[in-house]
């Protein structure tokens, strides 16, 4: 150990420095609560600024972070004097935080002296850490995995959410298409459909030089992209990999990287055992497999699911983003700050106003703000409350937006009310075009203040200075330590500011209800290593598989729906890996932890006549309904029309229902698939709009019909039915939010799923010819016109694609079978109407023709 690591380690237990960076937390959390702060003496001040310099030598995160933390905390007061900036200037150079270095040459006023040996080491890091073909610069953690990618054909990393993760993923995907020469296929997995397209328009820009790549998000390959020097960057759903995947005329893929993995081992999401098998049936077929996950303690465990070594894997613990932690209980009227040295500061602030809104706009101040609520229904109750008294925001592009909605959704839905003061909502279910509207608003900060679910934890990329978080939970059930260190991670942004701030406020009783122990997961910021139901089998994991192939009681009668759907997921893989004689962890673990297995198994197996590539297809559906459908005799006779009016559509999801038993297995939460005939009735005026091509604003006026006829709507807050008034503007904003979640969830996902494996069904039954029309197709594209399917495939939204065909199908050009083989851009972008939205969107998806487009 040298002279300045021994001087590193003694001052990280040096109390004169744990009491000068208390006392820097303090003044900081004064300066945010605007109380009388207290101040550094010259003496302090340098010492303190000495003791950052001394961390930053050590390679240890603990004294990295405290260093980076010093000067983030240092920062705001003594940005112009000339000594801070000399010191903070060093130690972002020695920890080879560059975003920072890149925020220090915008707002520090003079030029900075540095020693050679700074200079040196800085010059030597911008030579070998500059990112392959960009000017800009990895940091130092960054460049450690990336180097590690590099070297191994399998790997497992994690980090702090600000630590860039997709930046690295993309950088590595520059390298393999370099390096290989460009004949690589590549995936990119993300855990939903609101990720998709975010992750699209970024691949998009960074490799429109690469002119054999193709950036797709369908797991269908346009006839025009294929050639023999075609190249693929997908980005999928687990759903559309397992869709890719199963058809073998697909080209091969050879890399997969799995963004926010660990979605894969979540004991809440009924989607994890999705992730895991389509992620089981990539690395069967050779696929290198790679997995990025924020803040998990034990990485290399993604490995260990698919059998790789796990000494392939990299848990970075070094922050490039400090975080100010804070609990602020308007109930109790209290304001805590925790020390990143495990202190806890009660700061000195006058509570006698203990209203939400005033402390939410006192502390956002000008800042960007995200809060977070939870529930849909609290996140737009919350935005129209906040949005209620402050002025109306003249601002062009905000107008842009809110004739957008009107155009889109409905003139009376609430996002209006809240755009016009400067404030927004935002869940996943909301339509993409506008979702991406918001974003762009919050990003360009034309509104400073978003409302949102936790669409966050999804892996959506809108960092802010302050994160405010109303409740613990997601849905009914208490945050992981890795799911609230995820959200929270947002506070701050690389190359923005050097902190952001994690504001827990406690503004009812019902939330943080247990205010002393659940504020353990702020205070203490210890996140512990995962074990996966898979590899532990705990809480009596395997006896509930054995419960649900064998159709007996689970375990625990009081579990909620999602444990039994992901007890029932889990099963139907077990006894897919069974057919398969798949020797997967889940499979070999299950016999072994429980002796009855083996026979279960066997016993089920002799039974199953299907084809395992059609469970396989499907995994989340149960083997014994397939197997029942593949073998009735009157398949012929139920045959899907191309053809369908609400009569035909309510018979086949009447027959649908009764084939899969929706009964029973779509009876639970909080409105169920199938609670009634009703409910179907609703599903068949949705599915019959939706696959017609109607637009989204004509689906809701047929929805709103439907209610006014029916007389009543259910309402999700109180569980209860009550009286429909189609005049209501609570009523209406209730039907739009309705429709919305129920084409992206039931439509585009549940039913799109059954009928897809009834498809699968009849084809291998009947022969491609006599199997009928695919209705899962319809479902998924919202149309059964196979030009506009066509288009949906090579990147363009359902509603410009029908924009185009209508006013520029000129610029097109099909095959007999409908397949586009011509695009003619610029013809199009000549004859388009420059002044409406769906022109700066074609501008956007065509981002490899922008030069020409640009000069227009």
């Amino acid at each position: 150990m040298s002279f300045i690591e021994e001087l590193a380690n003694n001052a990280l237990q040096d109390d004169y420095l744990a009491d000068l960076f208390f006392k820097a937390e303090k003044r900081q959390a004064q300066e945010l609560f605007q109380t009388e702060q207290e101040n550094f003496t010259e003496k302090e001040f340098i010492d303190l600024l000495r003791f950052a310099d001394i961390l930053s030598h050590l390679d240890n995160y603990q004294a990295q972070n405290k260093a980076y933390k010093i000067i983030s905390l240092l920062i705001d007061k003594y940005a112009n004097d000339e000594v801070f900036q000399t010191f903070a200037n060093s130690i972002m150079i020695k920890l080879g935080n560059f975003p920072a270095l890149s925020l220090f040459e915008r707002i520090f006023n003079s030029e900075m002296k540095q020693s050679y040996e700074t200079l040196l080491e800085k010059s030597l890091k911008e030579t070998y850490q500059q990112i392959p073909e960009s000017e800009l610069i990895f940091t130092d953690k960054q460049y450690k995995i990336f180097e590690a990618l590099k070297n191994h054909n399998h790997f497992s990393f994690s980090g702090p959410t600000s630590l860039g993760k997709s930046f690295i993923i993309n950088a590595f995907i520059r390298y393999l298409i370099t390096e290989h020469r460009g004949t690589d296929n590549l995936v990119i997995l993300v855990p939903s459909r609101a990720l998709i397209n975010q992750t699209v328009t970024k691949l998009k820009q960074d490799f429109k030089d690469e002119s054999n790549y193709t950036v797709l998000a369908h797991p269908t390959v346009p006839t025009m992209f294929r050639s023999a020097e075609s190249r693929y960057i997908f980005v999928f759903t687990p759903e559309r990999l397992i869709a890719y995947l199963s058809n073998s005329n697909n080209p091969k893929l050879d890399y997969l990287f799995v963004d926010e993995a660990q979605k894969i081992i979540s004991q809440k999401d009924t989607r994890s055992p999705l992730y895991y098998h389509a992620i089981l049936q990539a690395e069967r077929k050779s696929i290198k497999l790679y997995f990025a996950s924020p803040n998990i303690q034990n990485p290399e465990i993604f490995l260990h699911l698919f059998e790789k070594s796990t000494d392939e894997k990299i848990a970075i613990k070094t922050a490039p983003v400090a975080q100010n932690r804070f609990f602020l209980d308007l109930v109790d009227r209290k304001v805590l700050m925790f020390s990143d040295d495990t202190l806890e500061y009660k700061i000195p602030v006058n509570l006698t106003n203990n209203d939400f809104l005033f402390w939410l706009k006192k502390l956002g101040k000008e800042d960007k703000n995200i809060i977070y609520c939870n529930s849909k229904a609290d996140t737009v109750s919350y935005a129209l409350e906040f949005a209620k008294n402050r002025q109306i925001k003249d601002d062009k592009t905000l107008r842009e937006v809110i004739e957008l909605v009107k155009e889109y959704l409905h003139d009376k839905y609430y996002l209006i009310d809240c755009l016009e003061k400067g404030v927004a909502f935002h869940f996943g279910n909301l339509p993409q075009l506008i979702r991406e509207k918001i974003e762009q608003l919050f990003e360009n900060k034309v509104i400073d203040f978003l409302f949102s679910t936790s669409t966050l934890l999804e892996g959506v990329n809108l960092p802010a200075k302050n994160i405010f978080i109303l409740v613990n939970k997601i849905g009914n059930t208490k945050f992981t330590d890795i799911d609230f260190w995820n959200l929270a991670g947002r506070a701050g942004r690389m190359t923005k500011e050097m902190s952001g701030n994690i504001i827990c406020m406690r503004i009812k009783d019902s939330q943080w209800n247990n205010p002393e122990t659940d504020i353990q997961i702020i205070k203490n910021k210890t996140i512990k290593n995962i074990e996966p139901l898979i590899i532990k089998g705990q809480k009596n994991f395997y006896k509930n598989i054995e419960a649900s192939l064998t159709n007996s009681k689970f375990t625990r009668q009081n579990a909620s729906q999602n444990e039994k759907d992901i007890w029932n997921y889990y099963a139907n893989l077990a006894l897919l890996h069974e057919i398969k004689q798949d020797d997967s962890v889940l499979r070999t673990n299950f016999i072994s932890k429980n002796t009855n297995a083996t026979k279960v198994l066997q016993k089920i197996k002799k039974g199953i006549t299907i084809p395992e590539k059609i469970i396989s297809a499907s995994s989340m559906i149960k083997a014994q309904y397939q197997n029942t459908i593949f073998n009735d005799s009157n398949l012929m006779d139920n045959v899907l029309p191309n053809e369908f009016d609400y009569d035909v559509i309510l018979k086949y999801l009447t027959l649908l229902s009764k084939y899969y038993n929706w009964e029973k297995e779509e009876s639970g939460g909080i409105k169920p698939m199938y609670p009634s005939k009703e409910r179907l009735k609703y599903y068949t005026v949705l599915m019959d709009s939706w696959m017609k091509s109607k637009p989204l604003k004509m689906i809701i006026a047929s929805s709103l019909k439907h209610y006014r006829q029916q007389g009543y709507i259910w309402n999700d807050t109180t569980r209860e039915k009550e009286a429909f008034n189609f005049k209501s503007k609570r009523h209406i904003n209730m039907v739009v939010n309705e429709v919305i979640t129920s084409i992206d969830n039931l439509l585009r996902f549940k039913l799109k799923n059954y009928f897809e494996n009834y498809h699968n069904i009849l084809q291998e039954k009947l022969g491609v010819e006599n199997a009928g029309a695919n209705w899962a197709d319809y479902l998924e594209y919202g149309t059964t016109d196979f030009k506009v399917i066509e288009l949906q495939n090579i990147g363009i939204p359902r509603h410009l694609a029908q924009y185009i065909l209508e006013y520029h199908e000129e610029c097109l050009t099909f095959d007999r079978n409908n397949n586009l083989t011509e695009i003619n851009h610029i013809l199009m972008n000549e004859s388009f109407d420059k002044s409406i939205h769906e022109y700066q969107e074609f501008k956007k998806i065509f981002t490899n023709f922008n030069e020409e487009i640009s000069n227009d």
